[in-house]
């Protein structure tokens, strides 16, 4: 690829009219490809059809992150993706966007071994302190509720539309341009090479990515998966944690997909599955299934009863199949990365530095 770069403007005005590499969708994927493209000596152009970057399915994601996963296709980008949210080099503000509250993972007790298994994969590969934390009720503020529990002091969670920023700002760095409030409306082959059609213009593209998150399950022409991918609703609420409540680690339970997390001061995301498939992108909250996720944490989070609710947000993720970073289109150098199934603030670093690696050795090999 070369590097005759697109000039690092703000969002809005006038496009390139060609790029190495056009990344459609700037949410936390997008982002991480866009930054490790333009990294790479690429000239990138990020189109957001939002006002602003990280306001899908990015902007209200809990944000945890941690090295387990019982997918081994996601645990082997979550512990390098775990790795560069931990280090404070490699970001533009200067520090490490990881909130250390640690990850506490509630799984059956028959998963005793696997666990323990896992742990000692995770401190063999980061140098941490994962452990396995069996036959007592509770681990860093979590109740177990019947259950075992992998426990990662050294996890937690990140702002996901934060980092997002912080990636693209790297990315204007190294000369990307980025373009919000800009609609895509087909990706059409034209001698061979992508040219995307946007409601402000055309682009001549290199190659093209795809990281639309849901809006893949329908999304424009020319950037079909080859595999289906299907939106699937999530829905979360933030409680106010009171100053009598003792901090807690983020946590998820295998067995119920129950999840928490701390929120900022004084504050709790909970969620569970909202199993609503193919729901409307903008469907308005869900009254019980709030006071159901309420409910049902109160196992792990007893003082949940007379927390005050404060606000429930609701919004969707893609979901398809889980091998795999990239699904070709029926348009030649057209890719769009895979539905995420809930994993992609905690997969985005490396998957975003593999996808980035595969994108560019296609090119070299096209031109070889």
């Amino acid at each position: 690829m070369s590097a005759a770069g697109t000039g690092a403007r703000p969002a809005g005005g006038d496009l390139p009219g060609r790029a190495d590499a056009v990344v459609v969708g700037a949410g936390i994927t997008g982002a991480a490809v866009a930054h490790h493209l333009a990294r790479r000596g690429a000239s990138v152009l990020v189109l957001e059809q939002a006002p602003r970057p990280g306001t899908g399915a990015t902007g209200p994601s809990g944000g945890m992150v941690r090295a387990y996963d019982p997918d081994p296709h996601v645990a082997e980008l979550a512990a390098p993706s775990l790795a560069v949210y931990r280090r404070t080099e490699g970001w533009a503000s200067g520090r490490s966007p990881l909130h250390a509250a640690g990850a506490v993972t509630v799984a059956d007790p028959a998963q005793d071994a696997a666990l323990r298994e896992a742990a000692a994969l995770i401190n063999g590969t980061l140098g941490t302190s994962a452990h396995v934390v069996a036959r007592r009720p509770e681990a860093a503020g979590i109740h177990l509720a019947g259950g075992i529990a992998l426990v990662e002091p050294e996890a937690g969670w990140v702002a996901p539309a934060e980092v997002a920023a912080d990636w693209l700002e790297q990315a204007a760095a190294d000369r990307a341009t980025v373009r919000c409030g800009v609609r895509v409306r087909a990706v059409e082959a034209r001698g061979g090479r992508p040219v995307v059609v946007t409601d402000a213009g055309e682009v001549l593209a290199g190659s093209v990515v795809s990281a639309v998150g849901p809006w893949a399950a329908d999304p424009v022409p020319g950037l079909r998966p080859r595999s289906p991918v299907r939106a699937r609703s999530i829905q979360v609420s933030i409680v106010e944690r009171r100053p009598s409540v003792p901090p807690h680690a983020t946590f998820v339970d295998l067995r119920t997909g129950l999840y928490a997390k701390p929120a900022g001061p004084g504050r709790t995301l909970i969620g569970m599955p909202h199993l609503v498939w193919d729901p409307p992108l903008d469907a308005r909250p869900d009254p019980e299934h709030a006071r159901a996720t309420a409910r049902a944490l109160t196992a792990h989070l007893p003082w949940l009863p007379t927390a005050p609710h404060l606000t429930t947000v609701r919004a969707a993720d893609a979901y398809g199949p889980s091998a795999g970073l990239l699904e070709t289109t029926g348009v030649p150098h057209v890719w769009t990365v895979r539905g995420w199934n809930g994993a992609g603030v905690k997969t985005a670093p490396e998957a975003g530095r593999r996808i980035a690696e595969a994108v560019v050795t296609a090119a070299r090999s096209a031109a070889a």
